[in-house]
Parts: structure tokens; C-alpha cells; sequence
């Protein structure tokens, strides 16, 4: 072996690149670095509850909390119609690929830190409900769970997250999602600064308000772009489906915290362009996965809103997002059925 050196190269080369790597795991890199998308809004979701802990008016007004993925996003406190405007509030937590694991964090964070709404909105979709498709590594377990997190879920994550979540601890950078093409460009424009929120224009556009987040939706979109993105989304999530048994014992463990807390609440299924939900016909979704949350919502007393029907609104941004004018109605039929009920 000493005779033929370079065969500890590739060793070598191991070794610096495992501990170049550690450079990762700084806190700099995870208490606060926001690259784009997805790592905005859960950092956002952390400094939300935050304000929400510290809002004056919880004590004169009922609460609204909704968790969801980002077909929920344009839910907003100033679509709460008149005259119940003046008595309520809402936060909106609703997150990019959220799924209802997170939903459940999310939810049971605020109740130990001592608040508890009067209504909850969970909005659920089926892609979510796939544990094939990956969002339970990424984003949640790598932007939304904490070590005390893990130590809740685990046992419930598929072996092959729990391999690639083992992996992120081994190598570091994947963890993050290092973005270098957005690294390369903000050290070109001098622009390094926005990997904190202050400098940050998405984070201070999405934290404006309450967590609402109008501009992804606020349009509505000629039908031919619609279309051509319903292809492009179908062959994305929609190839195949398969309901995993991951994500159900969270809805469970939300209904059953509102039923003993007596919190309403409404479950609802956020409606997507039709030739999209033709791929939910497909794989039967109503019957294989709406019809079992139903079941769940009933057995623990809560509401439930299928938007997937005829004579709903039919303004869409894209393929799988209503547009937010949408919500104007929408809010309006929720809050005289249900939370003012």
C-alpha cells in the first residue's frame, strides 16, 4: 500500500468533504437561513405563533387558527364578512406542502404555550395523504420538526424518510437544501444580507399580516394555462397514489383534542381545476380517502366541506389553487354555517 499512495485518495477526499460539511450544522444555518419558498414560509410559521402568543386581542376576541397546506393560504381575517368581522381574528398557518403531521406540531405548540381557539380550520389535501411523494421529509421533518418533534412522530415516518432523515444528520448540507445557484447570485448582487429575515422582501411580504398570503392566488388564469399546468402538476404528484398510513392518525389526534376541547371545527377539502380532480376520479380519491376522513370527522363531531362540487366557485390561479377571490363567498357560507352557527 505504500508503494501506491493514491488508493487513499478517494479516503482522503471522503474525510475533507465530511468535515467541510460540519460547517452545516452552525447555527447560522438553521436558526435563521432563509434561502426561497419553502424555508421563508416555516420560518415565518415559527414568528407567527410568536406574535400570536403576544396578540392583545385574543382577550376580546374569538379566535380562528387554520392549518392546512397552501390551498388554504388566502383563508384571511379581513374575509371574515360583516357583521362578524369586529369579533373575531385569525392566524393562518397554513404551509407549503403542509401536511397534517405538521398541522398537529403546529396546533399542539400553541395549546401548551396556554392558547386555545374557538374554531379550527383544517384543510386537507390527498396528495398529502401519499407517503410516496416525499413531503414528509421535505419540507416538514427538515424545516418544521424540532428534536422534542421527532421524538413525537418518529415512530410513525416510513423507513425510507427515517433512512434519508439519518442520512441529513450524517451529511449535513442536505438538511438544508443548500440552494447554490441562489447563494451564487445573492454573492454576485452583494445581496448575502436576505438570508435573515430583515433584509428578506418574501419574508417581510408573507409576515405583513397574519399569515395569510393573497399574492399566490389572487389572479385568476386564462383556461390554457390552467390546462397545460394541470399536466405538468398531474405527472408531478399524480402519476400514481397510494394512501399511506402515516398522515390519518394526525387528523385523528387534532379531532379529538377540538371534541374534548370543545372547539369547532370544520374539515375541509379545498377544490382544484376539474380536469385536475379527473386524475382524483382516477384513483377514486373521494371514495378511498375523502369518505374515511368524513368518517373521522363525525366520529369527534366535526364539520366537513367538500369545495370539489358542482356550483362552487370556479376561478383558479393554476391547476391545484383556487383563486383568492374565491374566498370572498366562501368565507361568507363558512361563517354563518359554522363558526357563528
Amino acid at each position: 500500500m505504500k508503494s501506491k499512495p493514491f488508493l487513499f485518495y478517494p479516503v482522503v477526499l471522503f474525510l475533507f468533504i465530511f468535515v467541510i460539511d460540519k460547517i452545516f450544522l452552525l447555527p447560522i444555518f438553521h436558526d435563521e437561513f432563509l434561502q426561497a419558498g419553502n424555508s421563508v414560509f416555516y420560518f415565518q410559521r415559527k414568528v407567527l405563533k410568536d406574535r400570536l402568543l403576544k396578540d392583545p386581542d385574543l382577550k376580546g376576541k374569538k379566535l380562528t387558527l387554520v392549518f392546512g397546506d397552501s390551498r388554504s393560504y388566502p383563508f384571511s381575517e379581513i374575509g371574515i364578512p360583516e357583521p362578524y368581522k369586529k369579533n373575531w381574528t385569525l392566524y393562518n398557518f397554513s404551509s407549503p406542502q403542509g401536511i397534517p403531521m405538521n398541522s398537529y406540531i403546529q396546533f399542539q405548540e400553541i395549546l401548551e404555550s396556554g392558547v386555545t381557539p374557538d374554531f379550527v380550520i383544517l384543510s386537507l389535501s390527498p396528495e398529502a395523504f401519499d407517503d410516496s411523494k416525499g413531503f414528509i421529509l421535505s419540507p416538514f421533518l427538515r424545516m418544521g420538526c424540532d428534536s422534542n418533534c421527532i421524538e413525537t412522530v418518529w415512530e410513525d415516518v416510513p423507513f425510507k424518510e427515517k433512512w434519508d432523515y439519518l442520512l441529513d444528520r450524517v451529511f449535513a448540507i442536505r438538511s438544508i437544501e443548500f440552494n447554490l445557484s441562489l447563494f451564487t447570485s445573492r454573492l454576485k448582487q452583494g445581496k448575502l444580507k436576505e438570508y435573515k429575515s430583515s433584509h428578506n422582501k418574501e419574508f417581510q411580504l408573507i409576515n405583513y399580516t397574519k399569515g395569510e398570503y393573497l399574492m399566490y392566488g389572487v389572479q385568476s388564469n386564462p383556461i390554457e394555462k390552467i390546462k397545460n399546468d394541470t399536466i405538468r402538476i398531474g405527472n408531478l404528484y399524480m402519476r400514481s397514489y397510494s394512501i399511506g398510513s402515516s398522515q390519518f392518525p394526525y387528523v385523528e389526534k387534532i379531532l379529538k383534542i377540538t371534541k374534548e376541547k370543545k372547539i369547532k371545527t370544520l374539515v375541509l377539502w379545498p377544490k382544484v381545476f376539474p380536469e385536475y380532480y379527473s386524475y382524483y376520479e382516477k384513483f377514486h380519491i373521494k371514495e378511498v380517502w375523502w369518505d374515511k376522513v368524513e368518517t373521522l370527522a363525525k366520529k369527534y363531531d366535526a364539520n366537513t366541506l367538500n369545495w370539489n362540487t358542482p356550483n362552487t366557485c370556479d376561478l383558479f390561479n393554476d391547476a391545484s389553487h383556487q383563486s383568492a377571490f374565491c374566498f370572498v363567498d366562501q368565507m361568507k357560507e363558512i361563517w354563518i354555517n359554522t363558526a357563528e352557527k
